[in-house]
């Protein structure tokens, strides 16, 4: 299933004009619907990500190794019940999950895409991240993009939706998101109320986007099945699919 949404972009924060370009695509509903599959020979493929100081752990039912940042890598969309499920509670404005990768040396990046998804077809279907840039070794890191996969206020229960899984796909329509990277930053928020409500990771006004979605914030964590960082041009302009929300550009310099 395909959903589009209303492009929202906050063109006086962009630093550079191609970053205008940048867009988020959402697909959703059964793994057939997806736009892609997970990949099995991106950038980041088998690599283990570094957990970052603030990092939040995992929800005390995911104890399986395979479960957790293997899960994230291996190419697989789901292994078993509680694959990628990261910690509640983070606490409004704080990520559930603060992991880096080391590229191996400078690459093009041309897409992201994040796979997340529950058998119970609730909110932890949805997803909300940041993703930086380093340029020089992991010394200095630049803000790249806020992504969240749904408006706030979606809701999936079983009664509403049923989605069992979600994909997000962030590229650029102009060129690469990113060249002469060497380390990439996500930070992944929760996202529901338990009420498989979709809401932004912040009470009041969201910094990324400005806007106070007028809900409280998320507190349960999705489960995250998959992280492809695609080195190939992305082809995905041409299916037309609608924009998600999208808060770019604004340069963060984080060491």
């Amino acid at each position: 299933m395909r959903t589009s949404w209303l492009t929202l972009l906050l063109a006086a924060l962009l630093a550079n004009a191609a970053f205008a370009q940048i867009r988020v695509v959402t697909t959703q509903g059964e793994e057939t619907d997806l736009a892609r599959a997970p990949s099995f020979n991106d950038l980041i493929q088998g690599k283990i990500a570094t957990e970052l100081p603030g990092d939040m752990g995992w929800h005390p039912v995911n104890t399986d190794p395979r479960d957790r940042l293997q899960a994230f890598t291996d190419g697989i969309l789901e292994r078993a019940l509680f694959t990628g499920l990261l910690n509640d509670f983070p606490g409004a404005g704080n990520p559930a999950k603060r992991i880096q990768y080391d590229l191996g040396g400078p690459k093009r990046i041309d897409e992201i895409r994040v796979f997340s998804g529950n058998v119970d077809r609730n909110g932890r279907v949805f997803h909300t991240y940041t993703v930086f840039f380093s340029r020089d070794g992991g010394q200095n890191f630049e803000f790249i993009a806020y992504v969240q996969s749904h408006p706030s206020g979606t809701i999936n229960t079983p009664n509403i939706n049923r989605w069992r899984f979600a994909l997000t796909q962030l590229y650029n329509l102009s060129g690469p998101l990113g060249t002469g990277v060497t380390h990439i930053r996500f930070h992944l928020y929760a996202v529901d109320n338990l009420g498989g409500q979709m809401r932004d990771p912040y009470d009041g006004v969201n910094p990324f986007t400005g806007v106070d979605d007028r809900l409280t914030a998320a507190f349960v964590s999705p489960k995250i099945l998959e992280i492809d960082v695609v080195p190939e041009p992305a082809s995905i302009g041409v299916l037309g699919f609608g924009v998600i929300a999208l808060w770019l550009r604004r340069r963060l310099t984080r060491s």
